[in-house]
């Protein structure tokens, strides 16, 4: 199996990927696009953005932030608040797989900052049938969330007629490389579709078994073409305007907003996944059932890119954590009436046959892990140098909920 000769992904990726004839992946030559755009230029451009779309006379909201409680939305929060002085709409679509950290986040979040918010949560027995569902669909019990994220903030802008929506990291260009920063891509309902909902709409999730009608499913449904136009809503994505960095902008927010961290399962991230329960666990170990890598990979891959580790210890990492049964997987199955068996059988005609195969005795197996690729020809040739530490702020547990539990 191809490997990129300078990060850590390979050609399964989930999101599609090229290499070119150094071996270098999509991803890796999207993230060289930083060193050379102009930031203050691009800021300056967002500026004009947010000043096009400032109330004229303070009676509304001058954009909406979609806000999870994690690390990517509270910094968002922070830029559009303090830095550009803008009034907006926090607006959290609630997955129900929260953890405790992820909802002190989010109440500290919006204490902090001094701004409204709205929280929506649906019906947990119609959450329990969606993910239900979805698992044996699209092999991922995560439909919901995804929907739910990329169309509640929608339809609340539609509503209030809030025209322009804040969202963060296109994390499709990030990780894979699929836009350049320059094509300054922006959130569309095709985009929502093809990519944050695998394509299964809320029509395609009615389901007689399940007793899942088109009424129950009005919180997953995008507002129509005609409701788009009259209010003129926009999704623009900050990591267009702004030199993106995940790592240093957590640790502004743990500085400045008290973020807390976590120790993750199947990464050395703490920073990632805090707010999710099985984000970083069940949902993660589905990708690895299917494409042959999980998180580790993708943290790896942009710490090399940034110059925070060598591919060598990418790899290490990869090989530590990437194939970790999650211990949230039995509370998922519990959740999902499912046994481990089932479970795994949701995927297994999903497993990309280039990263799987089975043994004699019928057991999966990974046919060409990324440790037999240390040595690959051209490696040294592409190679990025190390120009900064890559270690993590693990923040010390709270003795007492400062705030009420949402």
């Amino acid at each position: 199996m191809r490997y990129c000769t300078r990060c850590v992904y390979p050609e399964t990726s989930a999101i599609k990927m090229t290499f070119d004839e150094e071996g270098v992946c999509s991803g890796c030559r999207v993230a060289e696009e930083k060193e050379k755009i102009n930031w203050d230029e691009r800021k300056e451009r967002l500026r004009q953005i947010l000043e096009k779309y400032r109330s004229k006379d303070g009676k509304n909201y001058d954009c909406i932030v979609p806000v999870s409680g994690g690390k990517d939305s509270t910094f968002q929060t922070y830029l559009i608040k303090e830095v550009f002085g803008m009034n907006p709409l926090l607006v959290t679509f609630n997955h129900e797989f929260n953890t405790r950290k992820g909802i002190r986040n989010l109440a500290n979040l919006v204490e902090k900052a001094g701004v409204d918010h709205i929280r929506f949560t649906p019906n947990p027995k119609l959450i329990r049938k969606l993910a239900r569902l979805s698992m044996r669909k699209m092999g991922d019990m995560c439909w919901h969330c995804h929907s739910g994220i990329f169309t509640y903030p929608v339809q609340i802008a539609v509503k209030f007629k809030i025209p322009l929506i804040i969202w963060g990291e296109h994390g499709w260009s990030d990780l894979a490389g699929m836009y350049s920063h320059n094509d300054l891509v922006e959130m569309t309902q095709r985009c929502r579709r093809e990519w944050g909902l695998r394509g299964f709409e809320a029509s395609d999730m009615v389901d007689n078994e399940e007793g899942i009608s088109m009424e129950d499913l009005k919180p997953f449904t995008y507002p129509t073409d005609k409701e788009i136009e009259s209010v003129g809503v926009r999704g623009i994505y900050i990591s267009n305007y702004i030199n993106w960095n995940a790592k240093k902008q957590t640790e502004k927010m743990i500085e400045l907003y008290d973020f807390e961290t976590a120790e993750q399962e199947r990464t050395y991230n703490c920073y990632e996944n805090v707010e999710c329960f099985h984000c970083g666990g069940s949902h993660d170990y589905l990708k690895w059932l299917k494409f042959g890598y999980g998180r580790a990979t993708d943290h790896a891959s942009q710490d090399i890119r940034l110059g925070r580790m060598t591919r060598e210890q990418g790899i290490d990492m990869v090989e530590k954590y990437d194939g970790k049964r999650p211990s949230d997987l039995d509370i998922i199955l519990r959740y999902l009436g499912m046994d481990e068996e089932e479970f795994v059988a949701c995927v297994d005609n999903m497993r990309d046959p280039r990263a799987w195969g089975k043994n004699d005795k019928n057991e999966w197996y990974l046919k060409d892990p990324v440790g037999n690729h240390r040595n690959d020809p051209g490696v040294e040739d592409v190679r990025l140098p190390v120009k900064e530490r890559n270690d993590f702020i693990l923040t010390s547990k709270w003795k007492e909920d400062k705030h009420v539990l949402m």
